[in-house]
């Protein structure tokens, strides 16, 4: 008797042995899986189990990346979490991705915070590529054409530049914060082409969807784990939660603004980009056409949310790098101002048709977007399929990042990349180079930013308006520390500046 129990007990430990022998062989082998590298992809780091090479990088993995080059070359991959991401670094194979194989490239990546951000995916930014979004696309472009270029947006343009003028000239030569005043200022700009709305710099209205836009910055952040452990996106979290709140806020306030465009609407009379989509919407249901499920009232909003996103911070930031370069250069801000003197004098508004005639201050603007680089990395592509690139074998649904920063810095094509130097725009001759090697500040190919043409027509006549007008300089007696050294990283990774203060007084003619 006593001999059976021993023999059961063998029995048990040798079961438990074997099953625990199959777990740890299960167990290794996931994590096998979890950081072997699929055949034929680009080379890279190894990763840890589980989260990858994510804690591996700085806080400033653009700089991260192209230090990486020197080992791996211009394209690498990484793995972020249980995602890959390959990373590309020279404008060579950028444009063997995005332009010899567009549709390839064309996708997004399937992240928990795109789908939060975007009422699941119903945008323009991080949609899928589709029939859908394409067509949402040339909507987008089309509203863009038809009210935000030539005399229509100039006129807009130069009365906002006006209030900012008198905010600024109430300072009286003292100190003041330009980003607040340029924030301002571009809201007002996207409030006209998107609602009509002509609001006062202090407008209650205003300065709550300035907020709410900020909040909704800082609480994406630079994304969510769960957009790369894909399984935590059912783990709620606080900062899902905060999220969320902003966006229905942020989301309530678009809604409103359809729900009283739709109630005044009259299509003898389109006011507004909001009005131009809302008669997209009317014609397709008129019509019982097949686009009418591509035209929800989702899509109207996140289509405004889009131009607005990517017509404001962006544009804002720039005006920022751009004042604080201004100050910091005093020689070239002189140069900009006598060449606007020059050829348009003091005593008329500038206008779009003055791009060519100021090659020196095209160069100079060119310079800001290539020496701030505010968007390093951009917004992230998909394989729309598996595709060769390179040599390597990318597989379908992999991430795909372009480090602008590595483009905008590379010394094979800049002199001196990390001074700035308006003259990396100029040729031989003087002219502006419009194509210069190595320089994709609004990205490229299908994915390219679509408010492209606004955004350069902004900061056209926004910063030639300030250097007709105003002398800029650093506040006496400070510690002599740069303003360019103030950057920070920050939501989802941008390059910003530090708040900063500078002089603006009125130029004396």
């Amino acid at each position: 008797m006593l001999l059976n129990f021993v023999e059961t007990i063998s029995t048990y430990d040798s079961g438990i042995y074997s099953i625990t022998v199959v777990l740890l062989i299960i167990l290794a082998s996931l994590v096998y899986l979890s950081i072997r590298r699929p055949s034929g992809m680009p080379p890279g780091p190894i990763g840890l189990p589980i989260v990858g090479n994510m804690f591996s990088l700085t806080d400033q993995p653009h700089i991260k990346f192209k230090e990486m080059t020197k080992k791996y070359g211009n394209i690498f991959a990484v793995k972020m979490g249980q995602r890959w991401m390959v990373v590309l670094n020279q404008i060579d194979v950028v444009r063997d991705a995005m332009l010899k194989k567009p549709v390839e490239f064309a996708g997004r990546p399937d992240l928990y915070s795109s789908d939060i951000l975007s009422e699941n995916y119903q945008d323009i930014g991080f949609a899928t590529y589709s029939a859908r979004w394409k067509l949402h696309k040339k909507l987008g472009h089309s509203a863009i054409r038809n009210f935000a270029t030539g005399t229509k947006l100039e006129s807009i343009i130069n009365e906002v530049t006006e209030r900012i003028g008198e905010r600024i000239d109430e300072q009286h030569g003292k100190p003041i914060d330009p980003k607040q005043v340029i924030c301002l200022g571009i809201y007002n700009i996207l409030g006209v082409l998107c609602f009509e709305h002509k609001y006062e710099f202090d407008d209650p209205k205003l300065t709550w969807f300035i907020r709410k836009s900020r909040e909704q910055s800082e609480a994406i952040g630079v994304g969510m784990l769960a957009d790369y452990i894909p399984v935590l996106r059912f783990i709620p979290t606080q900062g899902v939660t905060k999220l969320e709140k902003v966006l229905g806020e942020y989301h309530g306030f678009l809604y409103a603004e359809l729900k009283r465009h739709r109630e005044s609407f009259d299509s003898e009379n389109i006011r507004d980009i909001f009005d131009s989509l809302i008669l997209t919407q009317k014609e397709a249901i008129d019509e019982e056409s097949d686009l009418v499920d591509s035209l929800t009232d989702t899509h109207l909003t996140e289509t405004i949310n889009d131009l607005f996103a990517g017509g404001t911070d962006t544009t804002i930031i720039t005006l920022h790098w751009t004042i604080a370069i201004m100050a910091e250069y005093p020689d070239i801000q002189k140069k900009v101002a006598m060449e606007i003197e020059n050829i348009i004098g003091h005593d008329r508004l500038l206008s779009l048709e003055d791009r060519g005639r100021l090659p020196y201050t095209e160069a100079t603007m060119k310079e800001v977007l290539r020496f701030s680089s505010i968007a390093p990395l951009g917004l992230p592509h998909s394989t729309t399929c598996d595709v060769m690139l390179d040599n390597f074998r990318i597989p379908k649904d992999t991430m795909v990042v372009i480090n602008l920063f590595a483009l905008h810095f590379d010394e094979e094509f800049w002199d001196q990349p990390k001074c700035f130097k308006p003259e990396h725009f100029l040729d031989d001759s003087g002219s502006v180079q419009q194509h210069p090697n190595s320089f994709l500040p609004f990205s490229a190919g299908r994915r390219s930013c679509l408010g492209e043409s606004l955004a350069k027509a902004e900061l056209f006549l926004i910063f030639t308006w300030f250097l007709q007008n105003y002398e800029i300089s650093k506040v006496p007696g400070g510690k002599g520390e740069s303003l360019l050294g103030r950057m920070k990283l920050g939501a989802s990774f941008v390059r910003e500046l530090a708040p900063y203060e500078v002089i603006m007084k009125r130029r004396e003619y």
